[in-house]
């Protein structure tokens, strides 16, 4: 990945917690619905990242959290327009190799969701949102639980680690071998 994917991108508002925006959903028959959402962040297509900055606090352990990562993922997402989770991807990364893996595991979760909407599932459940979330919260989990994303889904762990251009899951082993007790006394 380039930093100059985030060329253009130039304001974070902070917000001490959690806050309110409207939101827009035109359903299949045309109607605009219209309400506010409660949000710990948001990105903008062409503007800021907003985000809670006690969601930001509550982020950065191996918990499968990271507020931050998510935003600047659906920030990646929308390089290509709308955001719909299928980022630009790099040369040699083919587009049809990047969507069996992502909607096999999407559908997979929201399969397990439909049959049991309180199931206990490898990732958050809103990743089953739309396939922007999904990106969003594989992206999350790839750094911050890379080794709970590719027990569950080895396929979206391969092409997350070729898109951000990064082996976390290796960074998380070899921190785990020199201090055994890295994951539990950090979780």
């Amino acid at each position: 990945m380039k930093l100059n994917w985030y060329q253009g991108f130039h304001e974070i508002i902070l917000y001490p917690d959690d806050f309110k925006s409207p939101q827009r959903h035109r359903d299949a028959s045309g109607v605009e619905h219209v309400w506010d959402g409660e949000h710990s962040g948001e990105a903008w297509q062409q503007g800021p990242i907003i985000l809670a900055w006690n969601g930001v606090l509550a982020s950065g352990g191996w918990e499968a959290y990271n507020l931050v990562i998510h935003e600047l993922a659906h920030k990646l997402d929308m390089l290509n327009g709308d955001a719909n989770g299928l980022p630009p991807l790099h040369s040699g990364m083919p587009v049809d190799e990047w969507a069996t893996a992502m909607q096999q595991a999407y559908d997979d979760l929201n399969r397990q969701l439909d049959n049991n909407p309180d199931a206990e599932t490898a990732i958050d459940p809103y990743a089953a949102e739309n396939p922007a979330e999904f990106f969003a919260v594989t992206s999350e989990y790839f750094f911050s639980a890379p080794d709970l994303l590719h027990q569950a889904y080895p396929l979206v762990y391969r092409q997350l680690s070729q898109f951000y251009r990064q082996d976390p899951l290796a960074r998380l082993h070899r921190l785990q071998a020199e201090h055994p007790d890295y994951r539990e006394s950090h979780a």
